[in-house]
């Protein structure tokens, strides 16, 4: 389940092609902070909203959608840039850099509709009978979490490698047409995902 690439997986790619591992890695710290955010809601009851109520679903729907569609007009509005680090970093810039990808993580992973049906029902599957403990809820919801990060982090040390390969302006501008294509096609789909109630 965490290994499908899905609108997280293509953001974080993104992120980490376009400023650097160091911006991957805080990507992932994003998807992570949406995904306690899940658990959180789920706990709260609130996740059962979201497969219940299609206005709910549909909010959510919409706006992870809208900010996918964002980012892929951003990815190739900025093309000629992609992958590259500019050799004076001006003042400021890391600080901002690491904030917007924290924030694309985040805004990805929390408003990602599906996120009710894995909390809903697939963490439940591997609890004791009668639901369990809050604690045993806590430790599995770490445990998805971590093996999650851990493969993230796989994912961006591998694309900082190939990072390095991509000097080349036409290579840059190139992925940053498939990056954005990418992320615009994930932005369409999640923009017509079926209901909770189909």
């Amino acid at each position: 389940m965490v290994a499908a690439p899905g609108p997280s997986f293509m953001v974080l790619v993104n992120e980490t092609l376009r400023f650097g591992r160091v911006a991957g890695l805080v990507t992932i710290l994003g998807s992570s902070t949406g995904l306690l955010m899940w658990a959180a809601t789920s706990t709260l009851g609130l996740a059962a909203l979201m497969q219940t109520s299609e206005v709910v679903f549909t909010a959510f729907k919409l706006a992870g959608a809208a900010y996918l569609c964002y980012l892929a007009v951003m990815t190739v509005r900025n093309r000629r840039n992609f992958g590259h680090q500019p050799a004076e970093v001006p003042e400021g810039y890391g600080a901002a850099t690491l904030w917007r990808s924290y924030r694309s993580g985040l805004v990805t992973s929390a408003a990602n509709p599906k996120m009710a049906t894995v909390y809903l029902a697939l963490i439940p599957q591997f609890l004791p009978p009668g639901g369990g403990s809050p604690a045993d809820v806590v430790t599995l919801t770490a445990v998805q979490i971590m093996i999650s990060a851990a493969w993230y982090a796989v994912v961006v040390t591998l694309v900082g490698l190939v990072r390095r390969l991509l000097a080349r302006p036409a290579v840059r501008v190139g992925l940053a047409w498939v990056s954005g294509a990418i992320l615009l096609l994930l932005g369409l789909r999640t923009a017509v995902m079926t209901g909770p109630m189909a």
